[in-house]
């Protein structure tokens, strides 16, 4: 399910449609996750909302997110090293890590990529497609680097 762009009230009620309860942390934080494609990790969805949040701690924004996760309105991603990226995005879609520049970004999975030849008696919940290399940013402006 992928959530929509929302206004802050109805963020409450998606919220509470998936049993958690929106307190004004929670709520700032899914605002925050839900409005980005950058596939922000703790330390920098906590850097962005702490100044407006001075009550705001990294274990809150950590332990909300896993909440997040576990009511399956977000997904981690660990890209690099145990770094832990999270998506509001959770339609299939496929993501690429460049190298260069540390960002992530979105990719479309056509049915061709989504089919999966599994050994007999798997039967997957959930995946992820993670793709690593330069992107056309920095594929372009630093050849040597890719």
């Amino acid at each position: 399910m992928q959530a929509e762009s929302q206004e802050p009230q109805s963020h409450a009620q998606f919220l509470n449609e998936h049993g958690i309860r929106p307190s004004v942390h929670r709520l700032q934080i899914w605002t925050f996750l839900q409005g980005t494609k950058a596939h922000p990790s703790v330390d920098r969805i906590y850097a962005h909302l702490q100044p407006g949040l001075p009550t705001l701690s990294r274990t809150t924004v950590y332990n909300t997110l896993s909440l997040f996760v576990e009511r399956g309105i977000a997904q981690a991603l660990s890209i690099k090293d145990g770094e832990a990226r999270y998506d509001a995005d959770t339609s299939p879609h496929g993501h690429f890590h460049c190298r260069v520049c540390g960002e992530v970004f979105d990719f479309p999975l056509t049915e061709k990529r989504m089919k999966l030849k599994l050994p007999e008696g798997f039967i997957p919940e959930r995946s992820q497609l993670f793709c690593y290399g330069c992107c056309p940013g920095c594929s372009g402006s630093t050849p040597m680097a890719c």
